[in-house]
């Protein structure tokens, strides 16, 4: 029950953060954007089948995931051991490395789910945009767990926060952008379609948009959770190797 008390942790100063308005508008505004800009400005010139409104609810339901599972944990952890200083404790702790990272990546998995869950209500409330399946619980659990682990690696390596940054211009950015989002991917050269099928936040958007979970979709599945295992793995590595 190691990995529980290291989540347990993770949870209070998350909880902390969630009782503040700020921090959970300020969290959801980027994709509430992107939601109302690209449904009315788009949404008549992009066709999909089902209509562009909810093909576009998935995909930001989707970015919303990523973002907050990689993004909050991967700042959780940098900030923590050279702001506040208090990752520390959990270095010291006698918990397990691979409960330690664990514990922090289930932390990461209730963020996606939490602020994804938020902006998928929305789109529902708004905009009749979808409803709730099998496929997309399974998106979202597999996918904030698949970006939480990532998050993990990042910020045991950045030496500054600020560094995390760097990673979200250079993978976060362009997944964000060329993972399906937006437009259909058959929209992209062939070339980079095959690019595209390999990035996790595009599985991620074919089980967000999926009413159900065929069999087609375990390719999808298995990869993110192929990844994310492939993930925590290097993370308990890294976090064995950690030191001041």
């Amino acid at each position: 029950m190691g990995w529980y008390a290291v989540f347990y942790r993770e949870w209070l100063t998350m909880y902390k953060k969630i009782g503040r308005l700020g921090h959970v508008f300020s969290s959801i505004i980027a994709p509430f954007i992107y939601l109302f800009a690209f449904g009315f400005g788009l949404g008549g010139r992009v066709d999909v089948p089902g209509g562009y409104l909810p093909f576009l609810a998935g995909g930001i339901v989707a970015i919303t995931i990523m973002l907050n599972a990689f993004q909050q944990t991967a700042n959780s952890i940098s900030v923590g051991k050279m702001y506040y200083h208090v990752f520390q404790s959990v270095v010291l702790s006698p918990v397990r490395p691979f409960e330690v990272m664990l514990g922090i990546v289930m932390a990461g998995v209730v963020r996606g789910l939490f602020f994804g869950g938020l902006i998928f209500l929305m789109a529902w409330l708004v905009f009749d945009a979808g409803h709730l399946t099998f496929s997309i619980l399974i998106g979202g659990v597999l996918g904030s767990f698949c970006f939480g682990a990532l998050g993990c690696i990042v910020g045991l390596l950045v030496k500054m926060p600020d560094d995390v940054a760097f990673v979200n211009n250079f993978f976060i950015m362009p997944m964000t952008f060329f993972g399906g989002s937006f437009f259909p991917v058959e929209n992209l050269p062939q070339s980079i379609q095959y690019v595209v099928m390999l990035f996790p936040v595009g599985a991620l958007n074919r089980l967000m948009r999926s009413p159900v979970f065929t069999p087609d979709l375990f390719w999808e599945a298995s990869l993110l959770l192929t990844l994310g295992l492939v993930f925590l793995a290097i993370a308990v590595a890294v976090y064995r190797r950690y030191n001041e």
